[in-house]
């Protein structure tokens, strides 16, 4: 039986990464957790000093591979990264390979990637993860990644543009999330993915949380209870052909796997 696909088997067959680490210091954030806790290869507390992968910069020939690229899948996109963004991915690109782009995405680098890859534009998809209207829910979970209007100016941007867009509303933070998905729409020519936050007893260290912290993780229980999933979410989403459900919510609704996407 072939194993189920979830997480970023989800959207592509292979993922690449430059950088160890990420100064988006996401409270939630699946590859902390593993680097630095299931793993060990880092501290905690160096993740937001990243460093560079020589080794994967360096590895070459470019091969044309089956199926679609991620990049990045463990870090984001810096205007300090965004030089060997471009260095790296030309060479990918430019063997005719398919790549998503996948950001909390910054203005700046958006618009620099664009004007580098004009000549590729048939062979990206962008996906700009949009997790929350609320400017208190971002910046407590997401601490050092942008704020909401930048995330959906460099959606409008990109769509502008004309280029192929997508979102990942995962993981949602709270109950903004229907009147986001609404927002979002327009600017979106291929999909958006909902999901859950997934492990989060596991993967968010409340050590030395204040009291008040505490009601961001209960705005995260309140949307993402089966009820809520089943009777108000999936309602409202159910029969838009852009909205596609990541492996956490196909569990709570019983859905069939779907073509990587």
């Amino acid at each position: 039986m072939a194993k189920k696909k979830f997480g970023t088997k989800e959207w592509a067959t292979k993922t690449l990464n430059l950088y160890h680490g990420c100064r988006n210091n996401c409270l939630y954030c699946y590859s902390r957790y593993n680097w630095c806790v299931r793993y060990k290869r880092m501290k905690v507390e160096k993740w937001g000093e990243m460093k560079f992968n020589k080794k994967a910069f360096d590895r070459k020939p470019y091969k044309l591979k089956e199926g679609r690229i991620m990049f990045p899948s463990q870090h984001d996109i810096f205007p300090e990264t965004v030089d060997k963004t471009i260095e790296y991915l030309r060479g990918w690109l430019e063997v005719g390979n398919e790549i998503l782009i996948t950001t909390k995405p910054r203005l700046e680098c958006v618009g620099k990637i664009m004007d580098a890859f004009e000549d590729f534009k048939d062979q990206i998809v962008w996906r700009f993860t949009i997790t929350s209207t609320n400017e208190q829910s971002v910046r407590f979970w997401e601490p050092d990644a942008p704020l909401f209007p930048e995330r959906v100016a460099s959606l409008d941007y990109a769509f502008n543009r004309g280029w192929k867009t997508s979102v990942s509303c995962e993981p949602y933070l709270d109950m903004t999330i229907k009147p986001l998905v609404h927002i979002l729409l327009p600017s979106v020519t291929d999909s958006i993915w909902i999901g859950k936050m997934n492990f989060v007893e596991q993967r968010v260290d409340t050590t030395g949380w204040k009291k008040d912290d505490f009601k961001f993780l209960d705005q995260v229980d309140m949307s993402q209870t089966d009820d809520y999933i089943k009777n108000e979410l999936y309602n409202e989403f159910k029969d838009n052909p852009k909205i596609r459900w990541k492996d956490s919510i196909k569990k709570v609704l019983n859905l069939p796997e779907e073509e990587i996407g």
